[in-house]
């Protein structure tokens, strides 16, 4: 059975004052109960929901969930929320939205995103400069090596405007996408970026920065904005490592 214990709290951020009601339950279906793994979670019920180009994916799609336990929960329906980075699940029974337990998680996969399948995305612990301790946040996989590459789909409030519903106004928030770029290295070391420039890849790697100057002026004269452009970089940074 799905166990819930009902909490109610007040959270300021995603809206000027959004009030969430939230269940925290064991997540698993009646059909499922004996072949996986149970991840707890709480109910996600806002009063005034997230603006939808703040999920990755717009719809429910299947997924993948690997457990930092080693277990499985397998093709389940999924999204991601960049501005809050959590992950949801659809409960199979109530058809209402979870928030899963980051603890719990070690990484998903969703299964067919646009006709991709190869869409993962993964744990990481970043270290916050202005409050000098760390945070683990959900990344997704965009190279993995030597050096590993990876991206948060974070957001900011870009502005409010009045917008009219039901013949009353109210003001809605406006966000704009603002990712940020994390390169590991296997001995762990982490480096983040916003900008992914020219300057900060030859920081990455001083010693070769005559190699990367070649190779961009010969592939890569102009910005580098694109997926395809930064993963291009990275792949050929990581074919020099260590040489």
């Amino acid at each position: 059975m799905i166990r819930f214990i009902f909490t109610c709290f007040i959270l300021s951020g995603l809206t000027s004052q959004a009030v969430f009601c939230q269940n925290e339950c064991n997540c698993n279906g009646n059909d499922k109960l004996t072949t996986e793994p149970e991840i707890s979670g709480e109910l996600f019920s806002p009063a005034s929901q997230p603006d939808i180009i703040t999920y990755f994916n717009r719809e429910w799609l299947s997924g993948d969930i690997f457990l930092m336990n080693g277990g499985i929960i397998k093709d389940r329906k999924i999204r991601y929320n960049g501005l809050l980075d959590e992950l949801m699940l659809m409960e199979s029974e109530s058809n209402q939205a979870i928030i899963l337990d980051k603890e719990s998680i070690l990484k998903f996969h969703i299964l067919n995103f646009q006709g991709d399948t190869s869409v993962y995305f993964r744990k990481l612990k970043v270290e916050r400069e202005i409050l000098n301790d760390s945070i683990e946040i959900f990344v997704q996989v965009l190279y993995q090596g030597k050096l590993s590459l990876f991206v948060l789909h974070s957001f900011y409030l870009d502005r409010r405007e009045i917008v009219q519903m039901n013949k009353r106004y109210y003001l809605k928030d406006i966000y704009k996408e603002d990712p940020i770029y994390y390169i590991t290295f296997s001995d762990n070391e982490t480096a983040g970026f916003k900008n992914f420039n020219r300057k900060g890849i030859y920081a990455l790697m001083p010693v070769q920065k005559e190699q990367i100057k070649k190779f961009l002026n010969e592939n890569n004269p102009g910005r580098i904005d694109t997926y395809h452009e930064i993963i291009s970089v990275i792949q050929f940074l990581d074919s020099i490592l260590n040489r």
